[in-house]
């Protein structure tokens, strides 16, 4: 009895405490500053701009704030690395038979993949049962890349190698509106899952290393542009290698219209892509467009826009070709990676090189400069010591002679130097 008389006393002094109020008492203050409110939280989309995210997740507290916002921003991770891996792939039919793969290497240690993130907002929500948080994610692109070359589910040409962006305008548009396109097609083929590289940010070097002033250049590229299948005389015949050393992959645009006629705007651009390994011109395509400008618009940016769109047109059927070509170049190139190098040689020399190496190896293989050797890699169901004695042969066919390396049946890089 003396117990229960007790435990009344204790119920009534609470209630007195209370001032015998109905409303439920709000939770202790946790051990961080989160506004609570019952408003819904909404899960937005995932939104992307270039290599950030707007994530937003909604997750059950299950014991304190603190933890669940951590496990809110490891949701936001996972699902902005997820959306990022669907986006390189281009392929829903690639991204599910590799799926179990991905979730291994990437989405269960996505932070991994994360450069950066910020908080845009949160919010405690259902009686402090659910935890909502919205992030900015910044993927690091290129090492989500890395993993999916090494499944083998990405194009290493498109994803490694740089993809030269040549914009021309002539006298159908000046410099600035060139240099807007250009700006804008980067963005474009970089969110594709290029490494796009404007022409105009080699040009300089090029004419530096040439010894060769800036007319010469932009004469090269206007040729260039305006013939994709230009394939240089003996005065550019040099820029032309030097072009071909910093990427293997041309997009040329030529602006061939571009004006305002009775409040109309008028755009017309030409577009093609070259394998510079290869040589072949595997897709040109031409597009125009209209577009009424209202009273109070921008001349100048109204002309911009309606270039880009026309541009964009294009742009869109060069990826869908530029994929195809380099997937059936993938498939084509079986067996062993080999790399062949060239020292002591001339840009002379390259140049034979390079053109009896297109006509010995059909499916080409890629090529760079490593400072000035020349080399290729290629692959091959071959063995390295007969690739030798063809590439030899090659060698003898141009004209040139080489030392060849010692025979090794266990090699797989080779070095020739000129004699």
């Amino acid at each position: 009895m003396r117990l229960k008389f007790w435990q009344g006393l204790s119920l009534a002094a609470a209630a007195i405490v209370a001032g015998c109020s109905d409303k439920p008492q709000a939770p202790p203050p946790d051990d961080r500053s989160i506004e609570t409110s019952d408003e819904k939280w909404e899960n937005n989309p995932v939104r992307s701009d270039g290599d950030a995210f707007d994530v937003s997740v909604s997750v059950p507290v299950q014991d304190t704030i603190a933890n669940a916002k951590e496990d809110a921003k490891d949701e936001c991770f996972r699902k902005a690395v997820d959306q990022a891996t669907k986006d390189y792939l281009r392929d829903t039919d690639k991204y599910r038979s590799n799926q179990k793969e991905i979730d291994r290497q990437i989405l269960q240690q996505p932070a991994k993949y994360v450069k950066s993130h910020s908080e845009l907002r949160h919010m405690v929500f259902q009686r402090g049962q659910m935890y909502g948080l919205e992030l900015r994610v910044v993927i690091d692109d290129q090492r989500i890349k890395n993993v999916l070359q090494d499944l083998g589910t990405i194009r290493t040409e498109i994803a490694e190698k740089k993809a030269i962006l040549a914009i021309y305008g002539g006298k159908n548009a000046d410099k600035e509106l060139v240099g807007d396109l250009g700006r804008q097609l980067a963005e474009y083929y970089n969110k594709q899952g290029y490494n796009a590289v404007l022409w105009d940010e080699i040009a300089a070097d090029i004419a530096e290393e040439r010894n060769v002033g800036e007319k010469a250049t932009e004469a090269f590229i206007q040729k260039f542009v305006e013939n994709p299948e230009f394939a240089g005389d003996q005065e550019y015949q040099g820029t032309l290698t030097a072009l071909r050393s910093r990427g293997s992959l041309v997009i040329g645009f030529n602006v061939i219209k571009v004006s305002v006629v009775n409040g109309t705007v008028n755009a017309g651009v030409k577009a093609f892509a070259k394998d510079m390994v290869s040589g072949r011109v595997f897709a040109n395509h031409q597009e125009y467009g209209n577009r009424r400008m209202a009273r109070d618009s921008d001349r100048d940016l109204a002309m911009s826009e309606s270039l880009y769109e026309a541009a964009k047109l294009c742009s869109a059927k060069v990826v869908k070709e530029t994929n195809d070509w380099f997937d059936k170049s993938e498939q084509l190139q079986k067996g062993t990676e080999y790399t062949f190098k060239f020292s002591g040689f001339s840009e002379d020399d390259i140049q034979l090189l390079n053109k009896q190496w297109s006509a010995t190896f059909s499916t080409g293989g890629d090529f760079h400069m490593e400072g000035t050797a020349y080399v290729r890699t290629y692959k091959s169901e071959m063995k390295g010591n007969e690739l030798v004695q063809k590439v030899d042969m090659m060698i003898k066919k141009a004209g040139l002679k080489a030392k060849p390396p010692m025979p090794d049946s266990r090699a797989t890089t080779f070095e020739f130097k000129r004699q």
